[in-house]
């Protein structure tokens, strides 16, 4: 058992959340979760950045004081975040007076050593950013983040002598390659300071929005260098004999703000005589067509619209909603890179791993046993299924690396790879031809792995792998070690239903099978042209037999088929019956397919053939078959 300290930034309350911040906050979350689930004694951290110029501005624009103003923007990230779930241990606020206790002590200290000392700022500032650039840094003379123009500013002021700690950070960067990830991130700002730095501006006589100088009253500390001690100030720096056991830790962040998390914050840090920080990892940006999301263009998106367009759509609670998004996002986010963030973006995942894979694992063994009248199934000392338990252990290992090095995605699919094993798994072995004690080992080893994945999907779901704990009746929070006996709710309605798209275009679901569009379908009772006897005698009607099936990704009606044609061979036909048929109920099955179809792709699987079915009063298709046992390839007369 070890300890985990883990923070978000805190957000500036000049705008409410949006889907940026939530990827951050739920990013550390799933980090927090994790540690948590392992064993480790844990420490999560967020909150909210409160002083400064721009919230002078926006208060004054609102005609409240400023106060009134963080207070009110505060809690609307209180509650976003306890709407994603969010289980941070402490909320920070710069206005709070344990947090300005602690920047007066840490400025005393710095100052006392010699690091900070008076002289007059000339130089160029982002009120957006709040944060000063050189000449050379500067784009078309504008702010190189937000492209804005840029003010020059001269005035008495503190600064902080970054420069002696120059050759300290290159040495830490040297020593520890981890300390900024990823690689691309640590090279940028190796860069930054191979080019030398230049002593920094931390207080202001010209904002009264901040806390006081404690050597000299007519100054407040520049908003960065006060929001950067957060993360001590949270754990108590400079109380009496107070030891902060869960320093140092390991700060997520948006690779905006690099530089002051990994070039000022170590040197402030080297100036109190404390440690560095264990890790800066530096995120990407969500993009939106392409472009950082922007209040002032108007591209952002919100967590409560997201989540709530995915509740409305495919009809589920808010708990379900909610835990979806944080997979997609998770899944999906800009971990390394930037990300486009889309709608399509989120249902192609939705559908893809958790109606298709996850939910719909879970529905096929619980609806088999309630199919054969199977209430429970126990341990047993069988071998049979050992391979189960083998791929469930090697996707842990990689799972417990990925989760130890902060990267929740690659964890993530880790847990999903022992899904899609599974779903695989259950195709080749036909549960549903055994019987006795083979069923129960098989049904036992399944939901004993089932139940492993969802206690490694939890700290990205942690509502719905409660309720799948409640549904399989069995502890979730147990990574480790075995349950003794399965006796789940067999009456569960699906976990994930899936998202249905409107549109079909040419490379999605056809109607009934893989090679009739809807334009092609005559009118309902109209017959076809009538063709000459030899036109027919070229179709090459054959039996086949199926050997295996499942379901095309992200797709509701395709099921890929693996068929055996006998003297033709193996082939692969993929057919739009899947909301009539489960993959596992057509293993073994004869059908009838036509076998020299010019090959065409579905949904990107290459389909070698084409079956035979009849709509049915329902509008479903019914599969045609052939009575006896014909061998396979045998052709249709």
């Amino acid at each position: 058992m070890g300890r985990y300290y883990v923070t978000t930034p805190i957000y500036y309350v000049n705008a409410e959340p949006h889907a940026g911040s939530a990827y951050t906050t739920i990013f550390a979350d799933a980090l927090a979760r994790y540690h948590r689930l392992v064993g480790d004694e844990t420490f999560f951290l967020t909150g909210t950045d409160e002083h400064g110029q721009n919230i002078m501005k926006v208060a004054s624009e609102r005609g409240i004081n400023p106060q009134a103003f963080v207070d009110e923007m505060s809690d609307k990230f209180k509650q976003a975040w306890t709407f994603l779930r969010i289980s941070n241990d402490d909320f920070i606020r710069t206005t709070q007076p344990r947090h300005e206790r602690v920047v007066q002590h840490a400025m005393d200290v710095m100052y006392k050593n010699g690091d900070i000392y008076l002289g007059t700022y000339n130089g160029w500032y982002c009120s957006k950013c709040e944060t000063f650039y050189g000449e050379n840094e500067l784009v078309d003379g504008n702010c190189p983040i937000h492209h804005t123009p840029v003010e020059f500013v001269s005035e008495e002021s503190y600064f902080f002598k970054w420069s002696k700690y120059q050759e300290p950070l290159l040495d830490l960067y040297k020593s520890n390659p981890e300390f900024v990830v990823p690689n691309t991130r640590l090279n940028e700002i190796r860069s930054f300071i191979e080019r030398g730095l230049k002593d920094i501006s931390v207080t202001r006589t010209s904002v009264p929005w901040g806390i006081t100088v404690p050597f000299n009253s007519h100054h407040t500390v520049y908003v960065w260098f006060d929001a950067l001690l957060n993360y001590i100030s949270a754990l108590g720096y400079g109380e009496e004999n107070n030891e902060m056991k869960f320093w140092p830790g390991v700060h997520l962040i948006g690779k905006d703000i690099l530089r002051h998390h990994a070039a000022m914050w170590p040197a402030m840090l080297m100036s109190l005589g404390l440690p560095v920080p264990k890790k800066v990892v530096a995120h990407g940006w969500w993009l939106v067509s392409g472009q950082k999301m922007s209040k002032s263009i108007g591209n952002i998106f919100s967590p409560y619209d997201l989540a709530n367009h995915i509740k409305d759509t495919v009809n589920v609670n808010e708990d379900t909603a909610v835990d979806a998004l944080r997979y997609f996002m998770l899944v999906a986010g800009p971990q390394k890179d930037d990300a486009d963030l889309s709608l399509e973006a989120l249902w192609n995942v939705y559908n893809a791993d958790l109606a298709n894979d996850f939910g719909n694992l879970l529905h096929r063994v619980i609806g088999f046993m309630k199919k054969k009248n199977i209430e429970s199934v126990h341990k047993t000392t069988g071998g049979r299924f050992s391979r189960i338990s083998e791929v469930v252990a090697d996707a842990l290992i990689k799972y417990r690396s990925a989760f130890e090095n902060e990267d929740p995605q690659g964890a993530l699919i880790a847990a999903m790879s022992i899904v899609k094993f599974l779903n695989d798994y259950q195709d080749k072995e036909k549960p549903w031809s055994l019987s006795g004690d083979d069923l129960n080992e098989m049904l036992y080893a399944e939901l004993e792995a089932f139940k492993v994945v969802t206690a490694m999907l939890s700290p990205a779901m942690p509502s719905v792998s409660k309720q799948i704990g409640e549904t399989l009746r069995c502890d979730i929070s147990l990574l480790f070690g075995e349950t003794a006996a399965f006796s789940p709710d067999l009456n569960e309605p699906p976990l994930f239903p899936r998202y249905k798209e409107e549109k079909v275009s040419s490379d999605t679901e056809p109607n009934v099978s893989e090679t009739v569009t809807k334009k092609d379908e005559p009118a309902k009772d109209e017959q076809k042209p009538l063709i000459e006897y030899d036109l027919f005698s070229q179709v090459d009607l054959r039996v086949a037999l199926i050997e295996a099936a499942e379901r095309v990704p992200k797709s509701d009606k395709l099921i890929k088929l693996s068929v055996d044609l006998g003297p033709l061979g193996k082939r692969t036909v993929v057919a739009g019956i899947g909301l009539k048929y489960q993959p596992e109920e057509l293993v073994g099955r004869r059908i009838i397919v036509v076998a020299n179809l010019q090959p065409r792709k579905l949904m990107g699987v290459l389909s070698e053939g084409m079956l035979l079915a009849a709509t049915g009063e329902d509008g479903l298709p019914n599969l045609l078959s052939c009575d006896g046992n014909p061998e396979p390839g045998t052709r249709i007369k």
